[in-house]
């Protein structure tokens, strides 16, 4: 049977990203999906499974057992929306109110720094804005 690939949803984010890339040093095929798919215009498909059966599936992959229980665990008691909760953090950090994150990729989106021609001409590292150039 052949390995199932996972979806890391958030996968091009800071979090994501380290996940997909510890699944990949693992063998495991992956596929990364995030709320910019419809502002690049790439095709996402969502398919629901259990827990049980995406934990089955991880299993078969030959993932290591405690892997697979703590990604149970957290999508089963720290993921399950419990601790959602408004709170101003951004407007406090960034002293200014938040920013729909839709909003975000579609301006980032159409900078062209998403598309695959141009990323492979960017440099591994991003650069950094020195504190005289940020406003």
């Amino acid at each position: 049977m052949a390995t199932p690939t996972t979806l890391v949803l958030g996968g091009t984010g800071k979090t994501g990203r380290r996940v997909a890339e510890r699944l990949r040093d693992l063998g495991l095929p992956v596929r990364l999906g995030s709320r910019s798919a419809r502002a690049t215009r790439r095709e996402i498909r969502y398919v629901e499974v259990s827990i049980e059966a995406y934990a089955a599936a991880r299993m078969s992959a030959q993932l290591p057992p405690e892997l697979v229980t703590l990604i149970t665990y957290l999508f089963t008691d720290v993921l399950d929306g419990r601790t959602a909760s408004v709170v101003d953090g951004v407007t406090r950090a960034l002293g200014r109110p938040p920013r729909d994150f839709a909003d975000y990729v579609r301006d980032t989106a159409a900078t062209g720094v998403w598309d695959v021609g141009a990323a492979a001409a960017q440099p591994a590292v991003p650069s950094v804005a020195s504190a005289s150039e940020v406003p």
